[in-house]
Order: C-alpha cells, then structure tokens, then sequence
C-alpha cells in the first residue's frame, strides 16, 4: 500500500481553486507517484449522451507523464462503450472492480482478449451526489505478482473519494473533445463560416439539432451539448425587428429569443471563466439583456477571424499556435 502520502497532500493543496482538466492531471501524477502497485493510471469520464467513456488525455499529458506506456500509443483505446470493458462494468455496477489476471472471475476476464499486457487492474467509480458516477479511475500494472490487495483497494478508494471531492466544484465541467457550442439565429451563411473557421483549427462546432422537440426535451439536449463543449459563441445576428411597445421608435434588428435563452444558459455556465464570445452582425442591436457584454462587431465572420482565433488559443484549443509565437 502507499507509504508516502507527500504527494497526495500535495494535490490537495494543488486542487484548491483549479479546473477539472488541471485536478485530473495532477491527481494521477500524484497517485502513480505515491503507489507502488500502480504503475499507470487513467480517468475515463462519463459521455452521457454517447453512452460511453472517454479517457482524458488533453494534450497527451497521459503519454508525456508515462501514465500510459508510450510505446502503446497506438493501440490503446481512447473511449469505451458502457457496456464494453472493466471501466464500463464498473462504471454500470457503481462499484469497485478488480481485476488480476492469474485468478480472474469470469465476469472480469471476458474483458480481456487479444495481447493487453496488463496483468492486474483496480477501477473505482468517481461518485459525486447521486446518478451516474462522474466517470471511472484504472489503476493497472504489467506484473503479474503486483497484486491490488485489500488494504491498497481501501487506500485508492479513500483517494478517489478525494478526488471526487475535488472535482464536485462550481468550475466549469470537464471538456472531453475540442468542442465549442455555437448559439445561432436563422442566418446560416454566418453559421456555416463560423463553423468552417472552428473545423480548420480541428475544433469541432456544436449546435443545438433543429428537428423539433418539446421544452424538456430541448433543455435536455441543450445542457448535453454544454457539458462536453470547452467555450461557447453566441452569434447575434439581425432575425427579427422589434421596438418598444406603444412607442414610436423605429424598428430595430435583432436576434431570435432563442438565441437569448441560449446565451443565457452559456453565461450562466461560462461568463465567469472568460469562456464566451459575443459576435454581432451588422445591423443586429445587442439585446438589453446583454449590455455591458464584450462583443465583436461584424459583417462577414472573415472580418474577426484573427479575433475568433486569438479567443481559441487563449481557452487552450490552439495549442500549436501558442507553441509557434512563444518560440517566435
């Protein structure tokens, strides 16, 4: 079982005030570091709407950290099925799973086929307050004769816990992928090159499907889409017309009410970490509701494009191009 707890005090005063990407990664380093049986570790987090697991690995870190052996890059799997694997079993169960490979159950060692090396693995659930667990910690080794015994089961479950504690935080929640949601309106040439600038860059837009679908449904899908997206874009564009009633002002442009609830559930999650972006196209008024909000003014989206991406590299989705002006 562990005998140095250094590093794990260490994380805990390391975690205070950080983001869930930040916790995870210093989370793993400080347990492989403090525990003898656990040669390599992973957090594979709960994709809800794809019924999967998805191991984070933001910038290879787990690779770069020898988390996982980098000579197996290759052939290890970067998301798992609910219903497929250890991780998935134990994920399902809501409970500890452990696996050794000399006296595997037979539940256990169906998971295991081909030419994996590991020899002996412990998965416990990230549980948080009710529901489905937040995601799955594995902890594995290659030797066959580094069991996880009962006393380091009891000790890695006491740090999961920690870690759960950790990440049960008003931070923004983990983003799996290079996503960014998108709240648009009806103009769907802005859409269309906003989304193309994003797929350039290799990050993926995300928008709200537009089949139509009840309130519970749409909020549903809404809160989805925001839980795996990093940052968000709210595309303000001249929709409708409108004024004051029993005025005689002019009608002004302005944007659908949808984008507006939209915009509000995105600052609601992001506003306080810097992670939106108002962009208003020429001649849109920007909503009352928003006034005080950074904005950019546009006509075509090739117009801030140099602006789009300087956002992009600040939330961390342009790691390449932060690398090319630091060394420039």
């Amino acid at each position: 079982m562990p005998t140095d707890f250094g590093p794990i005090r260490g994380f805990l005063s390391a975690a205070k005030g950080r983001s869930q990407e930040e916790i995870i990664k210093e989370f793993l380093i400080a347990t492989v570091i403090a525990d003898p049986v656990a040669d390599h570790g992973t957090v594979l987090v709960n994709d809800p709407r794809g019924r999967r697991l998805i191991v984070f690995n933001q910038d290879d870190f787990l690779f770069e950290n020898r988390l996982l052996d980098p000579a197996r890059r290759a052939d290890w799997p970067m998301e798992f099925p609910h219903d497929q694997s250890i991780a998935g079993y134990c994920f399902r169960q809501k409970r500890t799973v452990v696996f050794c490979r000399v006296q595997a159950s037979p539940v256990t060692a169906r998971f295991f086929t081909g030419d994996s090396p590991i020899e002996n693995m412990i998965c416990i659930p990230i549980t948080m307050a009710g529901g489905d667990p937040f995601g799955v910690v594995c902890f594995h080794n290659n030797a066959a004769d580094k069991v996880f015994g009962p006393a380091e089961v009891t000790v890695l479950e006491a740090f999961v816990d920690v870690l759960a504690v950790a990440l049960h935080s008003p931070l923004p929640e983990l983003y799996l992928e290079k996503n960014v949601f998108i709240v648009h309106g009806r103009r769907q040439d802005s859409l269309d090159q906003l989304q193309l600038l994003l797929l350039r860059h290799g990050v993926s837009p995300k928008v709200l499907g537009q089949a139509s679908k009840g309130p519970n449904a749409i909020l549903d899908e809404l809160e989805g889409l925001v839980r795996i997206c990093k940052a968000g874009f709210i595309l303000v564009t001249p929709d409708d017309e409108g004024r004051l009633r029993d005025t005689e002002e002019p009608l002004v442009a302005r944007a659908r009410e949808n984008v507006i609830f939209e915009a509000g559930l995105l600052f609601a999650k992001y506003r306080e970490f810097n992670r939106v972006v108002l962009l208003l196209e020429e001649p849109a008024v920007l909503p009352s509701d928003l006034s005080g909000i950074y904005y950019e003014r546009f006509s075509k989206i090739a117009d801030i494009e140099a602006r789009i991406e300087d956002k992009l590299e600040e939330w961390g989705l342009l790691p390449g191009r932060a690398r090319q002006r630091h060394a420039g």
